[in-house]
């Protein structure tokens, strides 16, 4: 009741008034006793309205005035705040620039070997005993047996273990059993055998327990997750395994497998980029050059922490902390 009388205290002194004068009109006409009186009274309410209107307007007037002053100071600190800014960065842009040229010119004479990691896949690597199409679209359990081989095998290399997904090719994944795969390591081979050899276990078993094992420190499990588009050519996008998963397993958990199952086998352009509003992880920063010094450059000016680039027919991530320790080194 009071906001509302805060917010419209012209229309209440106006009624009030209207008020007062219809009484002071019928108290006039059906009173005979001391109608001066009572007129008088009403008149004098009448001067308190108009008075105590008066002083409303006032000390409006006078905050709008304080309010207009106060907006002015904080536009004025503002363009001040924004000024300061527009300098520091000015400066950050040139020193910047001294900087990304120092670094991509120690790096002139370093490999991509020198500076990132490379990444292979089962599918990559030619084993003749796996096959994308078999191993997803009908989950052969002897597919997975050489995937979790060959992630074995991997052990004490300086490679980082990738599964590859292939997307607008007609494949068909299943998501649990895709869950299955991300979570194999040397740990939980005996665990996920019997998940991967039951269909009716894909979207029913332990997944964030198994977890738990996949990941853990010192084992040859799963790093990265690359994937592709059609004609397969360089990866189109990336994520790291361990994120990738996480998500994977919330969808699991919520039994909205078939969701994922429709991203993955969707057929669209614009797969990949419907994928990465389901799965933050998903990460576009694909590059197609050999050279440590304009990978280096082309990340400092994106602003990016880690890239892929694809150069004679392998893939390597990139960690712009790597390169810039390197780079000092050598300075």
């Amino acid at each position: 009741m009071f906001q509302f009388v805060s917010d419209n205290v012209l229309m209440v002194l106006t009624i009030l008034g209207a008020v007062v004068s219809f009484l002071a009109s019928f108290i006039g006409l059906i009173s005979k006793k001391k109608p001066i009186l009572i007129l008088s009274i009403l008149a004098i309410l009448g001067f308190t309205v108009g008075i105590s209107y008066q002083v409303y307007n006032y000390n409006q007037k006078q905050e709008d005035e304080r309010r207009k002053a106060a907006k002015e100071q904080i536009t004025e600190a503002a363009q001040r705040a924004r000024d300061n800014v527009v300098n520091e960065i000015n400066l950050a842009v040139q020193q910047t620039k001294i900087t990304v040229d120092s670094i991509a010119q120690q790096l002139n004479k370093t490999t991509l070997q020198e500076v990132a990691t490379e990444l292979v896949s089962i599918s990559s690597s030619g084993n003749i005993y796996f096959e994308e199409t078999a191993a997803f679209a009908k989950g052969s359990p002897e597919m997975w047996h050489n995937y979790a081989g060959w992630l074995a095998s991997l052990r004490g290399h300086m490679v980082a273990p990738s599964l590859s997904l292939t997307v607008n090719a007609n494949y068909h994944y299943d998501s649990g059993l895709l869950l299955a795969y991300l979570l194999t390591s040397e740990a939980t081979r005996g665990r996920l055998k019997d998940v991967v050899s039951q269909h009716s276990a894909w979207h029913n078993f332990p997944a964030e327990e198994i977890y738990l094992e996949a990941f853990a420190p010192n084992m040859a499990h799963l790093q990265w997750v690359l994937f592709y588009d059609v004609p397969r050519q360089l990866p189109v996008a990336y994520a790291e395994a361990q994120n990738f998963t996480q998500e994977l397993m919330v969808y699991h958990r919520l039994k909205q497998h078939n969701k994922i199952d429709e991203l993955l086998n969707a057929g669209r352009p614009n797969t990949i980029a419907e994928l990465r509003k389901s799965f933050p992880s998903i990460q576009t920063a694909v590059f197609a050059t050999k050279s440590p010094a304009e990978l280096v450059k082309l990340m400092i000016d994106q602003q990016l922490a880690l890239s892929v680039t694809s150069a004679d027919k392998k893939t390597y991530v990139a960690k712009l902390v790597r390169m810039i320790q390197l780079a000092a080194k050598k300075d």
